[in-house]
């Protein structure tokens, strides 16, 4: 690498990142806090270099009740959850401040969504849910991720009430072994 681009690294970074995002749909504001950029260079970069795509518009996704509604929601963000903590994402001690928006935590992102994209066969979390979906394990005020008391896999679960959860593979057998006593 020259001198002179060293100058320009994290920009050409911001912008590379800024174009992985908009190929998989990414607001503007999602873009513009992980990479910095302005919102009118986000959307030159989504004219000039970008497929043709529809881009979602409004504000991001802000409902964790989403993650919970079914089974099928629950178990695949139970992967992408568990994809994000292997990827680097530290959720061990959730905190409301921390840092979340940068472009190291950007590339973590995009890689672990990839990832989850590839290894499902029909995804039906958007990259924006999976961006909140982060922040929601970062804060660990509206979910987290716990381990089943029988199976041991990992499994999203509201904060409260607190105690020993159960994913959907087990919860039937444990209700048929207590009703049964």
């Amino acid at each position: 690498m020259r001198a002179g681009e060293a100058r320009y690294q994290h920009e050409i970074e911001s912008i590379d990142l800024a174009l992985r995002f908009i190929r998989l749909e990414a607001r503007t504001s999602t873009i513009r806090a992980f990479t910095g950029l302005s919102c009118d260079r986000i959307r030159k970069l989504s004219h000039q270099y970008a497929h043709p795509s529809y881009r979602h518009r409004g504000k991001s996704p802000h409902q964790a009740g989403y993650f919970i509604r079914s089974a099928k929601v629950r178990h695949q963000a139970s992967f992408l959850a568990g994809v994000l903590c292997s990827c680097g994402l530290s959720i061990d001690e959730p905190s409301a401040g921390a840092t979340f928006a940068c472009l190291a935590t950007g590339e973590l992102l995009f890689d672990a969504y990839e990832y989850y994209r590839q290894v499902v066969s029909t995804p039906v979390i958007s990259f924006e849910y999976a961006v909140f979906l982060a922040q929601c394990l970062l804060r660990g005020d509206q979910l987290r991720l716990v381990c089943c008391v029988d199976c041991n896999i990992p499994l999203l679960a509201e904060p409260f009430p607190e105690g020993p959860r159960r994913c959907d593979y087990c919860e039937p057998d444990y209700r048929r072994r207590r009703t049964s006593c």
